[in-house]
């Protein structure tokens, strides 16, 4: 923990700092001055004993913003953290709270915010820090230059569930694949379908085959391949279901199943090779996230929630699980 932080006194002489209690005043110093260094405090025990501070100062803290809705596990976040602090790359660390800090987006004045339709945000928090956390750079320049890549990527208007999944969907395919190349099972599936094909190509009842019964056969594999692909999209409906009644099942919320876009997410991921299982397991993540923040209790914050980051969880969660493999 370092022993030095900075308070700006265009945040210390603001109207809104000057009118609060004295305790309160002393609680956001303390605060500041134990916050890690991207501005989260997870510990307020010595704090509150050491400026006598009760649950009427932290909420007056919230009401001029100066910190966020705290966590149900007690992790504060210094809304102004970065508008007032400075840390160099040489001797930065990033927050432990990782999970807490995906959900957050930087403005142009450097302040956090959790809500992603303000229209002063930069980028996401995470993509900010990769990018090293520059305040040199006008903010509005920064801004359009996190458009203008997402846009690269996506092709298409930003923050859209389509759009937005598009990249990350298009790299599981791929890491799904080279994770299947890698498992055991799948060898012996290729093995027995090698063995197959070359009992199939030195049969000889195939190599007498007839023109006529091609032709059958080829109109018997397109109505097979038009029954299969239905029979794959009422599957998918099916699983999509089954993933909305999962989620209603974990949570207070009842999101309905005619959420076109959280519907959307969830054949996504199926048709990009994801099991029902990896895909419960991002919804599980999340929602220990979401748990923890009280912003996200109700329908419509959970579902936005769900949209934005369910590919990216279900993602991590499936590479995590091949590592301990």
């Amino acid at each position: 923990m370092a022993e030095r932080r900075m308070i700006s006194r265009k945040i210390a002489e603001d109207d809104r700092f000057v009118d609060m209690h004295p305790v309160s005043k002393l609680l956001y110093f303390y605060l500041v001055l134990n916050a890690d260094d991207d501005g989260f405090v997870g510990s307020v025990k010595m704090i509150n004993f050491l400026t006598d501070a009760d649950q009427s100062n932290y909420d007056e803290l919230l009401e001029n913003n100066l910190i966020l809705e705290p966590t149900k596990n007690g992790v504060y976040v210094i809304t102004d953290w970065y508008a007032q602090n400075k840390i160099e790359p040489k001797i930065y660390k990033a927050t432990e709270h990782l999970s807490i800090r995906a959900l957050l987006f930087i403005k142009t004045n450097f302040a956090y915010t959790t809500n992603p339709d303000e229209k002063d945000i930069i980028s996401p928090v995470d993509y900010w820090v990769k990018q090293g956390r520059d305040k040199k750079t006008p903010p509005e320049i920064q801004a359009q230059q996190y458009l203008e890549q997402f846009q690269e990527t996506s092709k298409n208007v930003p923050r859209s569930v389509e759009e937005t999944s598009k990249k990350v969907l298009a790299q599981n395919r791929l890491d799904k694949s080279r994770l299947e190349q890698n498992r055991p099972d799948q060898t012996k599936k290729e093995k027995i379908n090698i063995d197959k094909d070359n009992s199939t190509s030195t049969s000889s009842i195939y190599n007498n085959a007839t023109t006529e019964n091609k032709g059958n056969s080829r109109e018997k594999d397109g109505v097979d391949s038009g029954v299969n692909n239905q029979l794959d999209t009422n599957n998918n409906q099916d699983t999509v279901s089954s993933l909305f009644n999962y989620l209603n099942g974990i949570s207070t919320t009842d999101i309905p199943k005619d959420n076109k876009r959280l519907a959307n997410v969830f054949d996504m991921l199926i048709h990009n090779g994801y099991e029902i299982e990896d895909i419960q397991l991002g919804i599980d993540n999340i929602m220990n996230v979401a748990n923890q923040m009280p912003q996200y209790q109700d329908k419509q914050s959970l579902a936005k929630l769900l949209i934005q980051h369910l590919p990216e969880y279900t993602k991590q969660t499936l590479e995590q699980s091949s590592s301990n493999d």
